[in-house]
């Protein structure tokens, strides 16, 4: 079974200790078992841009959509056996150790090939052709999906032929709800497991893709065509690479003066150039 675990700082957030990072173990051991697809880091949250579509008009904001600790801050997706394996390994995930991982599974389309992926098979050996975001598909509870929607919009199957079509869109899938994930944190070398997503949290990811583009603006005019933008929102965020295997410590030092400060272009300045 395939699941998506979503790394953030949870509730009961403990300082990061660079000096503890084991994260080149734990890759090192999910690739030699076979159970890892692909996994990315992601800039901090104030490199998050928000899309939505209201009564036909784009708007963008910076920043995430949430204020909550729950910001994700990576994701990887795996292939194991059961559930029970997702937590073994979300366990050993070194922020589990200071925050928590979101076990998410995706949704089973009853008409899918036996062996399809949601990565396509040695998607992590190609090299990058653009910029890549991870467009995050947020819904919103408290508003009517259809609301917005204007006649003949298109659906989510539309959207994602037109994307594949433009060699955009990479890979990606929706997800269970919310109430089918599951949180794993790890405190005093004790894991605690809780059923459920984030109880407080207002709007929720229903499902992402990951997208290749040439900059921000072009991710924005991509993000206004998803039907989800016009009932929910569409949040991007940039990848941030990371080497597992580096100094953590020397890492986190270089990294430090760049985790309070948006190096995305404003929102407003790249929903200008997607227009022109």
């Amino acid at each position: 079974m395939e699941y998506a675990l979503f790394y953030s700082e949870g509730t009961d957030p403990l300082p990061y200790a660079p000096e503890a990072d084991n994260i080149g173990d734990w890759v090192d051991d999910v690739v030699a078992r076979g159970v890892s697809e692909y996994g990315e880091r992601l800039r901090p949250g104030q490199d998050a841009t928000v899309v939505r579509v209201r009564a036909g008009e784009v708007l963008v904001s910076d920043g995430p959509f949430s204020e909550a600790k729950e910001t994700i801050g990576g994701f990887d997706v795996i292939d194991v056996r059961d559930l029970d394996e997702a937590i073994e390994i979300a366990s050993k995930h070194p922020v589990a150790s200071f925050g928590q991982v979101e076990v998410r599974p995706f949704v089973r389309w009853p008409d899918a090939a036996p062996d399809a992926r949601v990565v396509p098979e040695g998607f992590p050996e190609r090299p990058a052709r653009g910029r890549r975001y991870l467009l995050q598909v947020v819904a919103d509870p408290r508003r009517d999906a259809s609301a917005d929607d204007e006649d003949g919009a298109p659906d989510v199957d539309e959207w994602v032929s037109e994307m594949d079509g433009r060699g955009v869109r990479l890979f990606g899938e929706v997800l269970r709800r919310p109430g089918d994930a599951t949180i794993v944190r790890r405190r005093h070398d004790e894991v605690l497991v809780t059923d459920g997503g984030f109880a407080e949290a207002k709007e929720w990811v229903a499902g992402f893709d990951l997208i290749e583009v040439r900059d921000l603006a072009e991710a924005i005019e991509v993000a206004s065509k998803h039907p989800m933008a016009r009932g929910g929102l569409i949040e991007l965020r940039p990848l941030w690479p990371l080497d597992e295997h580096d100094d953590h410590v020397a890492r986190d030092e270089r990294e430090a003066s760049d985790r309070d400060r948006r190096l995305e272009p404003a929102a407003a300045d790249a929903l200008a150039g997607a227009h022109r």
